[in-house]
């Protein structure tokens, strides 16, 4: 896990991804100053465990619209859209724009096609599930966004 460093004018640590282990699987998690962030950075750690987003660029977009019960299944539910657009358009990611409306999300990824040149071939992306997804605020007001990936 990267150590983290910290703005002196905000104790907040930035916002990032990061990869975990727990029980044996592999999680990603998204930490930002606001849900959205960590939706977006929850999405970003995700796609990096397929592909570096650095070798990425952006000539599609995603759009993705959902709404759910609460936080940790329309966090799931996110996850998997961005999964089966992976999987089913061969899309890898650079980036992604969350905005929430109460329990509805309408996020968009920027990317482009998987290509083995560029991306490599590392991980088959087919489909994936969650478990223990979760979403939380924490004391000095970030958010983080994580789940255990299968895929």
């Amino acid at each position: 896990m990267d150590v983290e460093t910290v703005h002196a004018e905000d104790r907040r640590p930035r916002t990032h991804w990061e990869h975990f282990t727990r029980d044996e699987l592999l999680g990603v998690r998204g930490v930002g100053r606001s849900m959205e962030q960590a939706f977006e950075m929850a999405a970003l750690g995700l796609c990096a465990l397929v592909t570096d987003p650095r070798s990425v660029e952006a000539h599609e977009e995603l759009e993705v619209d959902c709404q759910s019960v609460d936080h940790d299944q329309l966090l799931a539910d996110w996850l998997r859209e961005v999964v089966g657009a992976m999987a089913g358009r061969r899309l890898r990611f650079q980036c992604f724009v969350v905005r929430l409306d109460g329990l509805n999300l309408f996020g968009h990824g920027f990317g482009e096609r998987a290509g083995q040149a560029r991306h490599g071939t590392s991980v088959a992306v087919t489909g994936a599930s969650f478990t223990q997804v979760s979403v939380r605020q924490g004391p000095e007001g970030v958010w983080t966004a994580e789940a255990l990936v299968d895929f």
